[in-house]
């Protein structure tokens, strides 16, 4: 199996020599690893054996054109991943959507200059990452707990990357609805999917000890991951249900709700009554960041 490359790969494709000298000088100063190929053929023999992160790709060429050359990288295991931009003087609207249809992500329309081509490849550089960090983090997946694990995670007590809480719903003190119970558990939440992932336990005393779903009020467990699912998705966003998940398990005698979360990929916000807000994990605890320390904190975030 071919190791990936240390810095990205671009494979560089034009029967027109002056192009891809344009086009190589406008990229080799940003560090890349530079391929070149003049035509279709000699594209998919290259692009095979090196896997390229992207494939800046001319549509017009004598023999196989870009749009048989692009078909065919995306239909390859080992390139179908890869990104595509085209390049070409042609300019129609159904000469573009062609080329999106075959599985592109761009075009750059020649003549073309420097700048345009590092900026675009920059930011297709960056999506292309961005989704092979998303595709390992799902394959990852969630850690299935069996019984003993389960008891000995909540007997070492809360941390960073576990919290308790009562209730979803329902103020132990009052016997009533309220919403600062849901907030406290989509703040946590929203905490896990901006840091380093985490567990929430709902339904556990502060202590460890098993209070159940009982107090919520719900029919039943089902109602009850309506409710949770509802909550995460109108206050968190649709978008990070493939980052959260939760099971209903026994402990202790009574049943308890994991909400399971894992990084998510891109910066989540609590939205409630038209206030944002952005939350991370500090140590035990969930912690509000103003404006400019979101800033500082997406800025370095990896």
């Amino acid at each position: 199996m071919n190791e990936p490359p240390t810095a990205d790969r671009i494979l560089l494709v034009d029967d027109n020599p002056t192009n891809l000298k344009v086009l190589y000088e406008a990229l080799e100063a940003e560090g890349y690893e530079l391929l070149i190929a003049s035509s279709g053929a000699e594209a998919l023999e290259i692009a095979g054996a090196a896997r390229p992160s992207l494939v800046l790709l001319d549509i017009n060429m004598p023999g196989m054109d870009g749009y048989e050359t692009c078909r065919k990288l995306k239909a390859a295991p080992g390139t179908r991943d890869s990104a595509v931009i085209y390049l070409s003087a042609r300019g129609e609207v159904e000469d573009k959507l062609k080329g999106f249809d075959t599985g592109a992500v761009d075009y750059i329309g020649k003549p073309f200059s420097f700048e345009e081509v590092v900026a675009r490849v920059r930011t297709h550089l960056a999506s292309y990452h961005r989704q092979r960090d998303l595709e390992r983090r799902l394959s990852l997946g969630f850690a299935d707990l069996d019984d003993g694990a389960l008891a000995a995670k909540i007997a070492a007590g809360e941390g960073e990357e576990v919290e308790f809480k009562s209730t979803l719903r329902v103020n132990l003190r009052t016997g009533k609805s309220d919403k600062r119970m849901e907030n406290a558990c989509l703040k946590t939440i929203a905490g896990y999917l901006n840091s380093a992932g985490g567990l929430l336990m709902i339904g556990v005393d502060d202590d460890g000890g098993a209070l159940g779903l009982a107090n919520d009020g719900f029919a039943n467990e089902d109602k009850f991951l309506l409710h949770l699912n509802t909550l995460i998705g109108n206050h968190l966003g649709g978008e990070v249900a493939q980052f959260t998940r939760t099971t209903i398990r026994a402990f202790g005698g009574e049943r308890i709700a994991l909400v399971e979360c894992l990084r998510s990929p891109n910066p989540v916000f609590f939205r409630r009554e038209n206030d944002e807000f952005f939350y991370v994990r500090s140590g035990p605890s969930t912690k509000h960041l103003t404006p400019s320390e979101v800033l500082a904190y997406l800025d370095g975030r990896g």
